[in-house]
This record gives structure tokens, sequence and C-alpha cells, in this order.
């Protein structure tokens, strides 16, 4: 009974795990406040309707970071397209994008353009909606 006990609950958890992918913190009014420290982006997805965003980092880590949107797929060997991003933060900075970016509806992706930031996990996920 036990052993039942105990697959039964193993079951539950592995559903429980299972998900239809990133969850989105949604941002209405198109300010993008995201903080960074070693090696994250919080929060890490967020979904904003088209129109102009502008992005806001503050730089919580020991390392200096920085925030960039870039085009989500590209091909083998080329560069992602860079939409927008903050300049270098150091420690305790904060720091802005100067002019609003304007970006259509789909996925881009979020991260931290300095050294490997990105292979070791600063990076995100934005999901541009169209407006309702």
């Amino acid at each position: 009974m036990r052993r039942l006990a105990a697959l039964f609950l193993l079951g539950a958890t592995t559903l429980v795990g299972c998900g239809g992918g990133p969850s989105y913190t949604h941002v209405r009014d198109g300010v993008l406040k995201i903080n960074l420290d070693e090696y994250r982006l919080r929060p890490e997805n967020l979904e904003v309707p088209a129109g102009p965003i502008h992005l806001e980092a503050t730089n919580s880590g020991r390392l200096t970071h920085n925030l960039a949107i870039e085009s989500f797929e590209h091909e083998d060997g080329e560069e992602p397209t860079l939409y927008g991003r903050t300049d270098t933060l150091h420690p305790g900075q904060s720091g802005s994008e100067q002019k609003p970016i304007v970006l259509r509806p789909g996925k881009y992706r979020l991260t931290c353009t300095i050294g490997n930031h990105d292979d070791l996990g600063q990076y995100g996920e934005l999901k541009v909606v169209a407006r309702k």
C-alpha cells in the first residue's frame, strides 16, 4: 500500500511540473522594470501590449550588468537584432533606455549582453501582444 501511495504521489508531482510554457508578468503601461543580478532577470518573462516600450533596469548584483531587447530567433552565425539596451550598470545603479522602443507583436529575448552572462542564465522573454 505504501508503494502504491508513493507512486501516486510521484505521478501527481510530475503532472504539476508539466506546464504550458513560461508564466508572464503582465505590464500594461509599457514600462519594463527589471531587476538584474547574478545571473537572473526578475521578472524573467514579461508580456506587454504593442506600442512604446521603456526599459528600466536596476542592478542589485555584485557585477556589472545591462539589459537588452534582441530578436528571439536569428540565423546560425548571425548576430541577433538589437532593438534597445541600457548602458552598463554598476552594482547599485539603475538605468533606462533613453528613447522608447516600438516593437511589433511577437516574442523577443531579454538579456544581459556583458561577457557570458546570457550563457549563465541571465535572459528572459518578452512577449508583445496586439492591443485590444
